[in-house]
């Protein structure tokens, strides 16, 4: 128990797999660029060639020198109590109580699909109404098992600059933190259209209502009208039903601009449901 975090929940390191391969790409590149650097220093067809040969034995002791500096900088640990975080990287030790976040930002910015499944979940593209969604379930639970996310905690500290999180403890940083929040809003489906919830700057939920600061005007969507909310090229699009019932985009904002997608959209599966978080 780390202060009062309470229990310690995992651990998460950089997959080694990623230490590994940058120091055999480093000896690699020493021995092949360096071997190519002599050849051309020994056997010079023309003046150019010896020019050549010097540079590539710069770069033999320069990119070795730069692939394992990187080696042991990628080196991360995050370890996550029931309401704390502990981050360790190359920049030291940031230690955290949930209530000093004041969110968790994507830092995966690439389109994809996004299944709900279990009130939780940012998996890649397409966030779709309550019955297509208990439909992923299954397929959801799969990609969650494996998927790798990265992730920044945001401070409510001002000035502090965002943490990074090391991504193969990502989403699970997220689903306690998430389950976190909900405990501490008591958030459930019966009162999710009375919160006052921010997910960043330019983003807030207030009695059912979204609004999206702009610098054209601000946009405003209920909760309840929303009948998808689209994830791709690192943008959230909300939709909404015209009087025809054709979707129209109302809200369209940049994912690193939103904190906390995944009490977002665990907020946008209880009014689809219209069911309680379990």
């Amino acid at each position: 128990m780390e202060q009062n975090f309470g229990n310690q929940q995992v651990t998460r390191k950089t997959k080694s797999s990623k230490v590994v391969w940058l120091r055999i790409g480093a000896v690699a590149a020493f021995f092949l660029v360096g071997a190519a650097g002599l050849y051309f220093v020994l056997n010079p067809i023309d003046p150019e060639d010896t020019i050549m040969g010097y540079i590539a034995l710069g770069l033999a002791v320069f990119l070795p020198a730069v692939l394992v500096f990187l080696s042991f900088k990628i080196r991360a640990e995050v370890t996550i109590y029931d309401e704390g975080v502990i981050v360790k990287g190359s920049k030291g030790t940031h230690k955290l109580h949930f209530s000093e976040i004041a969110g968790l930002r994507d830092a995966n910015t690439s389109g994809g699909n996004i299944f709900i499944g279990g009130g939780l979940g940012v998996i890649g593209a397409i966030v779709v109404g309550a019955a297509q969604a208990a439909g992923h379930a299954a397929a959801d639970a799969s990609r969650r098992r494996n998927r790798i996310r990265d992730l920044a905690i945001v401070p409510k500290t001002t000035g502090a600059k965002p943490i990074s999180v090391v991504n193969t403890g990502g989403d699970e940083l997220s689903q306690i933190y998430t389950e976190w929040l909900i405990k501490q809003h008591s958030i459930t489906a019966g009162n999710i259209n009375s919160l006052n919830l921010s997910f960043g700057e330019d983003l807030n939920l207030r009695d059912g209502i979204f609004t999206h600061k702009h610098r054209k005007g601000d946009e405003a969507l209920a909760l309840a009208d929303i009948s998808t909310i689209n994830f791709n090229e690192g943008s959230l699009d909300f939709f909404a039903l015209n009087d025809k019932g054709k979707e129209r985009r109302v809200i369209h904002i940049r994912l690193v601009d939103v904190l906390n997608v995944d009490l977002l959209f665990t907020i946008y599966e209880m009014q689809a449901n219209g069911g309680d978080h379990e």
